[in-house]
């Protein structure tokens, strides 16, 4: 069974619509920015902290603009990395790496089996080694190009913190139907995964 489709122009397909879909889910980001900042400084004691909250809240709507559109560029500029895989191994500041390790370990362990399957499919179409870290729809891509994206723009690391905890909750959990839907894609268009492969191959023996 050979490829139904172009590989090239059903990748960037694919990576242009979840690009699309991140910005969805960023403008449902900052719909509830507010209410889960509120929610954080009523939660503390500490007035120093709520101001904090409370500052964070009014520089995440001066900078809206910045923000989505530096992430939308950081998103648009990871579609080379499915051509060029080297490119997605650029050293990260430590802190950031680690960060956003960490936001991808828990969305992992909700979408594994399916970010799975669009790593091998990939791989699959791309003639390259499947791997979940460096898929550039994948989360910690998606991480690293948000916290990236507020290092950028000069938020500081306890700004960035408290945010990245918003952006989990109202972004990074809620790609399950974005992933089912790669891989509906993908599938269609003829990329195996490798028991699929195998499958295949044993068929034709």
């Amino acid at each position: 069974m050979g490829h139904q489709f172009d590989p090239a122009k059903v990748i960037s397909a694919l990576h242009h619509r979840v690009t699309g879909e991140l910005l969805h889910l960023m403008d449902g980001l900052y719909a509830n920015i507010e209410d889960g900042l509120f929610e954080l400084a009523y939660r503390t004691t500490e007035e120093s902290r709520k101001r904090r909250y409370f500052d964070l809240m009014r520089e995440m709507r001066y900078r809206k603009s910045s923000l989505v559109q530096g992430y939308a560029r950081r998103m648009q500029h990871a579609h080379d990395q499915w051509f060029r895989p080297d490119m997605a191994r650029e050293e990260f500041d430590p802190e950031i790496a680690a960060r956003a390790g960490r936001m991808a370990e828990r969305c992992m362990a909700h979408f594994g089996g399916v970010l799975r399957n669009v790593a091998e499919r990939a791989a699959f179409a791309l003639d390259c080694e499947p791997d979940v870290s460096s898929l550039p729809i994948g989360p910690r891509q998606i991480a690293v190009n948000f916290l990236m994206t507020m290092k950028a723009l000069r938020f500081d690391a306890y700004s960035i913190e408290i945010v990245q905890e918003l952006f989990n909750r109202f972004v990074l959990d809620r790609l399950g139907q974005i992933y089912g839907d790669c891989n509906i894609r993908m599938e269609e268009a003829g990329f195996l995964t490798r028991s699929e492969l195998e499958a295949l191959n044993r068929a034709r023996a």
